[in-house]
């Protein structure tokens, strides 16, 4: 992996087309991880995706954050040194030219498929539901399946051809990448958090036994354990950094919605010192109108999840926010309203921990696309 990426870095200066595989803007351990192994495999092994066997531009991984942005993500930092990944040999978004407008450089998307980049696109890995409008290419190539982690889908593409039977060096190191991704996107195949569909089951499996590891639930749960610990501490962060560590931005029509979700509870977060004036500090940057604060924290297995939604800027979206997510049937987010809080917002316990954010954007999203249309 080291060698592939220290040859990636070669490439960045010249203006040859590439072929980039992106990462989704929230850069959590499962995006990191998908981005760095399928691009691995695609440059060893074009045929793993079959219409991209004719591509002969150089394949680049770019973990879609900002170099100055990495150290926030402090479990796939954790992780890949553990895995003895150079970070500094890593391509960061700010690191690269990434063109939009029409360009012999392409790119697969993994982890997302809704992006500014779909002229290009040429092939998609995903385990969101499909959005009929992210505008892809009818030619695209997708793969997108609801699982619970993307890594369970970069797996399945390995064993498509063989690249999980006869486990070299390389493929090891592959594979226990994708396994910490998998574990900790499942929750550790917790059944009250829901994640974990038969695919993720037999794709962990598939790598347990390619890697010959023994007495796996213990190694699961420690591997898991280590995981959380690190994604869960945020001592080295202060409020306004914590906002950025995992972020996703729906914005349309001159309207913006920041949704951070982080590994502490919504209720712990906004004790925080200064919370009041770097959520304004933040709102500012990300030239947001409504931030929507979503928690999570894990304990022995144990999820529990909270929500916040700030107004900035705009009482109208706020409250068709609310609305929207207070009203929700499928998915039903099962809010328990807190009234003793420390800050202006609307405050809430989700009582049920199986919706997760990737249930709540299309809601935002609807929002706010039905406010931009009006304007």
């Amino acid at each position: 992996m080291n060698q592939f990426l220290k040859q990636c870095r070669t490439i960045l200066g010249n203006k040859l087309p590439k072929l980039i595989v992106l990462g989704n803007e929230s850069c959590d351990l499962d995006s990191a991880v998908c981005c760095l192994c399928l691009a691995f495999n695609l440059a060893k092994n074009p045929g793993i995706i079959k219409s991209l066997t004719t591509c002969n531009n150089p394949v680049l991984p770019v973990l879609n954050v900002t170099r100055e942005e990495l150290p926030l993500k402090t479990e796939v930092v954790h992780f890949l040194r553990s895995n003895q990944v150079d970070l500094a040999d890593l391509v960061c978004r700010d690191e690269v030219e990434l063109p939009e407008g029409q360009s012999e450089t392409k790119f697969v998307l993994v982890d997302h498929h809704v992006s500014r980049f779909r002229r290009n696109v040429v092939a998609v890995v995903d385990h969101r539901p499909f959005d009929g409008n992210s505008g892809l290419e009818g030619g695209t190539y997708k793969f997108i399946e609801q699982v619970g982690s993307c890594a369970t889908l970069v797996t399945k593409l390995m064993e498509q051809v063989d690249l999980c039977k006869e486990v070299t060096g390389e493929n090891a190191e592959v594979l226990r990448l994708l396994y910490g991704a998998i574990v900790l996107d499942t929750v550790n195949f917790s059944a009250e958090a829901d994640r974990a569909r038969p695919l993720d089951h037999e794709m962990a499996a598939l790598i347990e036994r390619s890697l010959g590891v023994a007495k796996y639930p213990e190694y699961r749960k420690q591997l898991f354990d280590e995981l959380v610990a690190k994604r869960s501490d945020v001592s080295s962060l202060d409020s306004l950094q914590i906002l950025s560590k995992d972020l996703k931005i729906v914005s349309k029509n001159g309207i913006t919605v920041a949704i951070p979700g982080y590994p502490i509870l919504v209720q712990e977060y906004i004790k925080l010192d200064g919370v009041g004036e770097n959520l304004r500090k933040f709102a500012d940057k990300t030239n947001s109108n409504v931030i929507v604060l979503m928690g999570m924290k894990v304990t022995e297995g144990s999820v529990q999840r909270d929500l916040g939604i700030i107004n900035i800027n705009n009482e109208k979206l706020h409250q068709e926010i609310l609305n929207k997510l207070t009203s929700s049937v499928s998915p039903d987010f099962a809010f328990k309203k807190h009234d003793h809080v420390t800050m202006e917002g609307s405050f809430f316990q989700q009582c049920n921990v199986r919706v997760t954010r990737k249930h709540l954007l299309p809601l935002v999203t609807n929002v706010v696309e039905g406010l931009g249309s009006s304007v």
